[in-house]
């Protein structure tokens, strides 16, 4: 739907791995963040049986696969060659899924040429992914146009202004001075792939001009703020979940301080 001819292409990793995402230990409050990102997202999404719904960035698949068991048509788009590689081992792996009325696809593209016919689409989601896009502007217009007048995308981005990151900055400079220890990167820093530092006023700006914003949802406080995944770790399971769907639950109160920002929007005209 746009032209990708002026596309900065050198922002594009058409191979990228997913290897770094996931930390070498799975703390609670990751464990918490990663499945209830995807059960809120497939929620607000939810276009019914039957109906047509894209997962931008799709990764390895997951949420295509999680989108079909509830009986839609879902398709998944990534640029990675490795990743759309991976996600058709793991769609060929899970067939079982499928149900009257639902089936899964791939197609490897980009999210700012999005290659279905305007108004095509019912739903669309984009989890953990647009901060890695090359152009936000013609991603935002391409996906606002694919989709029907009553279609709705939903959107989830690490927010870097959240409460963990602000504790993280403060605690950073204490820490070196009592360790006097370095490491290349923190979690309140962007990794090296991102091409955008998303924060609840930048993500609104973002969508203005081709979506209306339905609905903020704030997800997940103190996710990665220092020591907080090892005290929940020593924490007996039902203590640690019960204080982690608390702070969820604080985080829908206050979405500008919550570590993953949810955006349901309805696409403009």
């Amino acid at each position: 739907m746009t032209d990708t001819m002026e596309l900065n292409h050198d922002l594009i990793d058409l191979e990228w791995g997913d290897e770094g995402v996931v930390p070498p230990v799975i703390h609670p409050d990751t464990m918490f963040i990663f499945t209830k990102m995807a059960e809120v997202i497939q929620d607000m999404v939810d276009a019914g049986g039957g109906r047509v719904v894209l997962d931008v960035g799709c990764g390895r698949g997951v949420d295509v696969v999680e989108l079909a068991k509830r009986g839609m048509l879902a398709i998944g788009i990534d640029p990675s060659s490795r990743m759309v590689a991976g996600a058709k081992e793991y769609m060929d792996s899970n067939r079982e899924y499928l149900t009257d009325g639902s089936d899964a696809a791939l197609v490897r593209g980009i999210g700012e040429a999005l290659p279905f016919r305007p108004r095509s689409l019912d739903g669309l989601i984009c989890k953990g992914s647009l901060d890695h896009f090359a152009d936000m502007e013609r991603t935002m217009a391409d996906m606002a146009g694919c989709l029907k007048p009553d279609g709705a995308a939903v959107i989830a981005v690490a927010n870097f202004d959240s409460l963990s990151c602000r504790l993280g900055r403060a605690w950073h400079p204490i820490s070196k001075r009592i360790y006097r220890v370095q490491t290349d990167r923190h979690p309140w820093q962007p990794p090296d792939d991102h091409n955008y530092e998303f924060n609840c006023p930048f993500l609104k700006e973002t969508v203005k001009k081709d979506f209306r914003v339905k609905k903020i949802r704030g997800m997940s406080l103190l996710w990665t703020a220092p020591y907080w995944g090892k005290i929940l770790s020593l924490m007996p399971r039902w203590a640690s979940s019960l204080t982690l769907k608390v702070l969820d639950w604080t985080a829908c109160l206050f979405p500008s301080l919550s570590d993953v920002l949810i955006i349901k929007l309805i696409p403009r005209g």
